[in-house]
C-alpha cells in the first residue's frame, strides 16, 4: 500500500511510504508464516517495522531517508564511545523475550520521555499511564521477534530499548534491528548518554552472539536527530538498491533507488508458493518493477482482498513456433466481419474485461485500483489495448503489457463469436513477425492451449524475462502496420 502523511523528520514536507503486512495470509489459511525469515529479506532492502507491518519510504519529492548499519564483526568502538562505556559499568541490563506486557514501571517512564520531548508543543497532551500501556503494547506485538533490552540503576528502570531479530532459513539470528528507545529524562540520568550506550550494548550483544548485522534504523544527512548514526563505524548505507561503506560522498547522491527486488515467490507462505508480495494497493513504479522480475497483481478486488502480487510456477506462454490457429477461426478469417485497432480505447478494454461473465469464473479482479493503475501505464506506453469492432460497435478485445519484446497478456473479453479469437491470432501473428520473442499468458487457461501455449518451469521464464526485456520492441511502428496489414475490408 503507499500511503502519504506529514514527513516525521521534516516541517512541511510530505512522506510517502509502501508497506505490507502478513496477517490477511495467516487469517485464511491458519498458517504460522516465519515473520523473522521474511524480515530478514524486507530488511536488507531497506524495510522497517511497525506492529504487524513493514513499511518503506518511496517519497518521489525526497531521497533524505538511507538505511544504515555495521557489519558487527568489523566495529570498535571510538574513544568517546569507550568513556560513555565506562562512564555507564554501573548499570544492569535485563533482556526480555516477546510476550511480556509492559508494565506501570516501563509505562510511566515511556510516558515522561515521550511528554519532555513534545513539552514545547501547546496541543501535546501527557498520556496516561493505560493509555502508555496501550502504545508500548502495540510497539512490542504484530511480530514474534522482538526483544527488550532494559536498563537499571540501583534497582531503578532507567531505559528500555524495543529490538529485533530477523533469522535466516536455518533459523539462526541473522540480525538485529534497533527499533526504538526511551529513557529517564532527568538530568542526572542525561548526562549518561543512555542513547549511545543502548547501541553499543546492543552491538555488543550481537558480537558476542555472532550475530552479524546491526541495523540502526534511517540515516538522514540534513536531520540532526537522525544523521547521528553515522558515529558507529565503520557502516553502510544502502543507495540505489546496493549497501555501500560509508564515506561523505554518499550524503550528496541525490538519487536514491526506491524499486523493490520481490521476496521470492512462496517467501510469505508455503501453502500460496506463487505469492511474492501483499500490500494495499499499486504504485506505479512497483508495478513496472513487478513486471520485470515475473510478478504481477492479482486478487479479488470486489471482495476485500488486499493486492496479491503472484509469479505462477509453471508460466503458460506462447512461443512463436508453437503460436496454432485453429481451422474454424482460419475460415472465420478467410470471410473476416471485423475490424481492428490498438489503444484506441484502453480503459474501455478493461472495464468490459472486468464486466463480461466468462465461464468457470466468480468474479472479477479488475476493480477500480487495477483500473487506475493500469490505465496510467497505458498512459506512459507500457500496457496496450487491442480492439476488435464490428459495425462500428466494440465486439471484443484484451490488454496486456509490454515488457521489452515479451507480451504479457492480462484478460481478454467477446461480446461477438470469434470476435477476440481472431484479434488474438492476427495479433500473435503480426507480433511474432515484427521481432516479438514471447506472449506470456501467466496461467494456463483452456482457450490459451488452444493457441500453442505451455507451460515452462518459471525458471525457464526468469530466464527469459532476462534476455528478451532488454530487447526493444517497436510497439508504435507494430501497430500502425497491424491496422494496415488486417484491415483489409
Amino acid at each position: 500500500m503507499m500511503e502519504t502523511y506529514p514527513c516525521p523528520y521534516f516541517q512541511n514536507r510530505a512522506a510517502s511510504e509502501l508497506y505490507t503486512s502478513v496477517p490477511w495470509i495467516q487469517n485464511q489459511t491458519g498458517e504460522d508464516i516465519n515473520q523473522t525469515y521474511l524480515y530478514s529479506d524486507l530488511k536488507n532492502q531497506g524495510f522497517c517495522r511497525s506492529h504487524d507491518t513493514f513499511y518503506k519510504y518511496k517519497c518521489a519529492w525526497c531521497n533524505e531517508c538511507r538505511p544504515i548499519r555495521l557489519r558487527t564483526n568489523l566495529f570498535k568502538p571510538s574513544k568517546s564511545q569507550r568513556v560513555v562505556l565506562r562512564k555507564n559499568q554501573d548499570l544492569k541490563i535485563l533482556i526480555k523475550g516477546p510476550g511480556e506486557e509492559p508494565g506501570d514501571e516501563q509505562a510511566l517512564l515511556y510516558r515522561e520521555y515521550e511528554y519532555y520531548h513534545n513539552k514545547d508543543d501547546p496541543n501535546f497532551q501527557k498520556k496516561t499511564i493505560e493509555e502508555a500501556k496501550r502504545v508500548l503494547k502495540y510497539m512490542n506485538t504484530g511480530y514474534k521477534g522482538i526483544w527488550n533490552m532494559e536498563y537499571y540503576l540501583n534497582e531503578k528502570l532507567i531505559g528500555v530499548g524495543i529490538l529485533d531479530y530477523t533469522t535466516d532459513r536455518n533459523n539462526q539470528i541473522s540480525a538485529l534491528c534497533s527499533t526504538y528507545f526511551y529513557y529517564d529524562t532527568s538530568e542526572e540520568i542525561r548526562k549518561r548518554s543512555l542513547g549511545v550506550y543502548s547501541v553499543l550494548k546492543e552491538i555488543e550483544i550481537c558480537q558476542a552472539m555472532n550475530i552479524p548485522l546491526y541495523y540502526l534504523g534511517l540515516y538522514l544527512p540534513d536531520c540532526k536527530k537522525m544523521n547521528y548514526k553515522i558515529n558507529y563505524q565503520p557502516c553502510e548505507i544502502l543507495l540505489n538498491k546496493k549497501w555501500v561503506p560509508y564515506t561523505e560522498k554518499c550524503n550528496k547522491v541525490k538519487k536514491v533507488g526506491t524499486d523493490l527486488k520481490l521476496p521470492p515467490p512462496g517467501h510469505f507462505s508455503s501453502l500460496h508458493p506463487d505469492i511474492c508480495f501483499i500490500s494495499g494497493s499499486i504504485d506505479q513504479n512497483f508495478l513496472k518493477t513487478a513486471y520485470t522480475q515475473a510478478a504481477f497483481p492479482w486478487f479479488n478486488e470486489t471482495e476485500g482482498e488486499p493486492v496479491i502480487w503472484r509469479s505462477p510456477d509453471p508460466r503458460f506462454v506462447i512461443f512463436p513456433e508453437n503460436l496454432h490457429v485453429s481451422k474454424s477461426i482460419k475460415k472465420v478469417l478467410n470471410h473476416n466481419p471485423f475490424t481492428y485497432t490498438i489503444d484506441k480505447c484502453f480503459l474501455e478494454v478493461m472495464k468490459n474485461c472486468g464486466s463480461v461473465e466468462r465461464q468457470g469464473q466468480n468474479g472479477t479482479w479488475i476493480g477500480p485500483k487495477m483500473l487506475e493503475a493500469y490505465n496510467k501505464l497505458h498512459q506512459e506506453g507500457i500496457a496496450h489495448s487491442i480492439e476488435v469492432w464490428h459495425d462500428d460497435k466494440l465486439a471484443g478485445g484484451f490488454y496486456g503489457v509490454l515488457v521489452g519484446s515479451i507480451f504479457v497478456g492480462e484478460s481478454m473479453f467477446t461480446l461477438e463469436d470469434n470476435s477476440a479469437k481472431t484479434g488474438f491470432v492476427l495479433f500473435a501473428r503480426e507480433f511474432f513477425a515484427r521481432g516479438g520473442k514471447l506472449i506470456d499468458c501467466q496461467a494456463y487457461t483452456d482457450n490459451m492451449a488452444r493457441y500453442g501455449a505451455m507451460d515452462i518451469p518459471r525458471k525457464d521464464y526468469l530466464k527469459l524475462l532476462k534476455k528478451y526485456s532488454k530487447i526493444t520492441f517497436n510497439f508504435d511502428n507494430f501497430s500502425s502496420l497491424f491496422i494496415k496489414n488486417n484491415n483489409l475490408k
